[in-house]
Order: structure tokens, then C-alpha cells, then sequence
């Protein structure tokens, strides 16, 4: 099991019509190893609606969630907007140009957690809905990732020795940002 979590778009609203979203194939976007990161939690963050699985097929639990596509790039482009982190540099623009690229405002997320919750013994059911439940307490999370990127005064060690480019953008990294594909580690290929 590849444990990560996997964030998908389709044209078909899941919600109103999960047949068709059955055999509609649906797209990659992104995946995050070990981990369900802060940006893909923003961009279901509008009115998600929580759906069972479409890679998990025997739990019959609401584990995924979706949500509109054009409001949940919008609330991250906002969030983006107000980082002031030295390692941003291109991050934010090369993720809005890849969602853009890759999405229609009216297409909508799927974002699949299922190996993530395969990982502790809680049942999915709860996870799932402690998911879900963790969206609307998403500024508040969102306020604290911006207070912990705020730039500080460098450490005598940081004045000392350059950290690498690679060190100073795992903060951003850990948000989720720098990781998007169209490739992802489980691809749905054909109807389901």
C-alpha cells in the first residue's frame, strides 16, 4: 500500500449523479505521502460533501470528499496570496496555473484519504467524519499555518550556514504545495 492521499477532478458532480461518475474517468491532480496536507483540505473546503470511496471499493463508508472546484481554487488562491515565506518563490503561481490548467470551475474535487485512514485503527467511518468536520474549522487552521510561515530573525546557525533551497521550502512542501501530476500512484483507468 502506497499510504497516501490522493486528490482527483471530475466533470460530473459525485453527488448528484454517482453512477456517471462511476464511468467518467476522473483526472489526476495530486497526491501527498503519509500525510492528508492543508491544501488539499482547502480546496474541498467549500461546501464539501463527504461520498464513499471510488478507489475502495468494499467500504461502504463515507470516506472521500468533494466539493466544487472554482470556490476551493479561489479560497486557496486568497490563502497563497498572504504567505510571506523566502521559499515560496513560484510555488503559489505553479500550482494556480496547474489547477487552472487542469480544472473548469464548475468540475469537482475528489479527494480519497482511504490509505491515509488505513494507517491508524480508528474505524474509516469516524475518520471520515472527523474529516469533513475538520473543514469548517478550516481558517482557523489556515491562520495558523500563515503564523508559523511568517518570517523570522535567521538563527545564529542560519547566519552561519545557508540552508539549502530544499530545507527553507519543506515548510511549504509539508502544506502540500510542490506536488502536483496528472500521474498519480493510483491511477483510475477506464469506468468503474
Amino acid at each position: 500500500m502506497a499510504n497516501r492521499t490522493y486528490l482527483y477532478t471530475t466533470p460530473l458532480d459525485p453527488q448528484t449523479d454517482p453512477p456517471a461518475t462511476g464511468t467518467q474517468r476522473l483526472a489526476g491532480v495530486s497526491e501527498w505521502s503519509y500525510a492528508i496536507p492543508l491544501v488539499p483540505r482547502i480546496l474541498v473546503s467549500v461546501d464539501p460533501r463527504a461520498r464513499p470511496s471510488i478507489i475502495w471499493d468494499d467500504t461502504p463508508d463515507l470516506i472521500a470528499v468533494t466539493a466544487r472546484c472554482g470556490p476551493g481554487i479561489a479560497r486557496l488562491e486568497k490563502f497563497l496570496s498572504r504567505i510571506d515565506h523566502p521559499g515560496l518563490g513560484t510555488m503559489a503561481e505553479d500550482a494556480l496555473r496547474f489547477l487552472r490548467a487542469h480544472t473548469d470551475p464548475d468540475d469537482h474535487f475528489v479527494l480519497e484519504c482511504g490509505e491515509i485512514f488505513a494507517m491508524d485503527d480508528e474505524p474509516f467511518a469516524d475518520q471520515g467524519a472527523a474529516l469533513l468536520a475538520g473543514l469548517a474549522d478550516i481558517d482557523a487552521e489556515m491562520e495558523a499555518a500563515m503564523a508559523q510561515l511568517a518570517p523570522t530573525r535567521p538563527s545564529f546557525w542560519q547566519r552561519l550556514f545557508t540552508p539549502s533551497q530544499e530545507s527553507i521550502e519543506e515548510p511549504l512542501r509539508e502544506l502540500g504545495l510542490g506536488y502536483w501530476s496528472d500521474a498519480l500512484y493510483f491511477e483510475l483507468d477506464g469506468p468503474r
